[in-house]
């Protein structure tokens, strides 16, 4: 502990090690088809940065972004409405600009602060529990000002400790990014697959046809407990049809019994969300044993030995997609679903033996995306249980390195 030397983000910029910054403020007549695009919050997400938002500002106002204007290598954390994503800038082609949403820190004399330290330290105890007391002095949205990070204290060790803490927890970061790799190969050689087969077949089997459709319990939901059973929520199910397991919402044992009364998951059932992000569908891996939350309705293949990799892949598929929007009612406050629509949802055509030798084909696929993605949870685990340890100087790196060797 003697190594660390304490001292202010303020500080730190003022003395020239970073520069310390929020995004620029784009007036409705500076916005352009082109030019620097504009990094939003929705941008950032598990440490990475996805550069695809619509809006630009006119390369005209150049010089009024000025220091706004991304960096490689710019250490980023979101600081309003969803506070505390933390990313650092990559290599891209585009001109970037930050919105007035993000916070950017731009380390300058790198052999006294490495970058990717700063980043983890960001997501460390030290730093969100000094974000929390700051969120908490608004009654506005979740908000941290530019005024109160520089006051925000950091103790930093030295540069060779802080090199070497970003390389343990980097390499477990570099393994979730190449599995999360492969999950997007394995799932677009499936896709590409049932593109194949039965990409020019009309919709004529409906959901129904093929599963069992139940409709979940819309009452009220449950108070969340520290632990306990698990009740399947929105932000489980991603947007590539699979079940993120790195956040769960348990219940009492009471509760879980009246809310799987009707539907408990197993492998090869799949969910179908009803109001809010409606139509989203994931497929329940082998393992995952939960009820369904609200607006949520479950899907059980009659046989999913034949038809369950079918149905995973058509729920996804652009034509079923388009289906599925046009079933959906468009309410006065919010589109809905409707659970009786939901067995009338049509499928591509195809008979018992396609749907089965597609299966044998998919189903190794999915399930190796599965293990993929149950592995990044557990490696993610591993690296949040050593970062706030490591930078307290609680744990030693070397001994953090041979942790590193067993789940590497």
């Amino acid at each position: 502990m003697s190594e660390l030397i304490g001292t202010t983000l303020g500080e730190l910029a003022k003395s020239g090690v970073l520069v310390l910054g929020d995004g620029y403020r784009t007036r409705q007549d500076q916005f352009s088809a082109s030019g620097y695009r504009v990094l939003r919050v929705a941008d950032i997400d598990n440490g990475a940065v996805h550069a695809t938002g619509p809006d630009f500002v006119h390369e005209d106002f150049a010089r009024a972004i000025g220091a706004k204007s991304g960096q490689t290598g710019d250490v980023l954390l979101t600081t309003k409405g969803t506070v505390g994503r933390v990313a650092i800038l990559p290599d891209i082609e585009d001109r970037i600009v930050y919105s007035p949403q993000l916070c950017f820190f731009r380390v300058i004399r790198r052999e006294l602060l490495e970058p990717r330290f700063l980043a983890y330290w960001f997501k460390s105890a030290g730093f969100i529990l000094q974000s929390s007391h700051m969120q908490s002095n608004t009654d506005m949205a979740p908000y941290i000002s530019l005024t109160d990070l520089k006051s925000v204290r950091i103790d930093l060790p030295t540069l060779k400790r802080q090199r070497a803490i970003a390389e343990v927890l980097g390499a477990l970061d570099d393994k979730i990014a190449a599995n999360a790799k492969l999950i997007d190969l394995l799932l677009a050689v499936v896709n590409t697959e049932f593109v194949r087969r039965f990409g020019d077949r009309s919709l004529e089997v409906t959901v129904g046809t093929l599963a069992e459709v139940v409709d979940c319990l819309h009452s009220k939901k449950p108070e969340r407990m520290p632990d306990g059973a698990t009740l399947m929520q929105l932000n489980n199910i991603r947007d590539d049809g699979l079940v993120d397991r790195t956040s769960t919402y348990c219940v009492s044992a009471e509760d879980y019994v009246e809310w799987s009364r009707r539907f408990e998951t197993r492998a090869w059932d799949l969910v179908i969300t009803n109001v809010g992000r409606v139509g989203a569908v994931a497929r329940i891996p082998d393992g995952y044993v939960a009820a369904l939350g609200r607006n949520m309705t479950g899907i059980r293949p009659k046989d999913a030995a034949e038809s369950g990799s079918f149905i995973s892949a058509a729920l996804l598929s652009r034509a079923v997609r388009r289906e599925i929007d046009r079933r959906t009612d468009p309410g006065s406050v919010m589109s809905t679903l409707n659970v009786r629509s939901v067995p009338l949802l049509r499928l591509q055509g195809s008979s018992p033996s396609e749907r089965n030798a597609f299966h044998e084909f998919a189903s190794p696929f999915f399930e190796s995306a599965d293990a993929a993605l149950s592995e990044n949870a557990s490696l993610a685990a591993t690296r949040d249980a050593l970062l706030p340890q490591l930078v307290s100087g609680k744990v030693r790196v070397r001994d953090a390195e041979r942790t590193l060797s067993e789940v590497l």
